[in-house]
């Protein structure tokens, strides 16, 4: 399947589509032609940093501290990755 680029506009506004109830998440992405994985990562990705998972350009970059601290919260058992990442703003599980 070919990766498509698409304006952060109609990210976001898919996402708030999807958020506000109007339709499913199955639906955005037969009519974005995209599988519904990638769909749900743009929602997880809206829920920890709202539009700016959109619009930010380029890599971010996580202090020493921050990461520290994200890693010593997990290890700890103080919430489950996604919401880890949710709260110290980290793009992706994987970083």
């Amino acid at each position: 399947m070919r990766r498509t680029k698409f304006e952060p506009d109609v990210m976001i506004n898919a996402v708030q589509e999807y958020l506000d109830g109007q339709i499913t998440q199955q639906a955005i992405a037969k009519r974005l032609g995209i599988v519904p994985k990638s769909f749900q990562e743009w929602i997880r990705k809206y829920r920890s940093m709202g539009a700016d998972a959109f619009t930010q350009n380029g890599n971010r970059r996580y202090s020493k501290e921050l990461k520290e601290q994200a890693v010593t919260d997990c290890l700890a058992g103080r919430g489950s990755l996604h919401d880890i990442c949710k709260n110290y703003k980290i793009m992706s599980e994987s970083q």
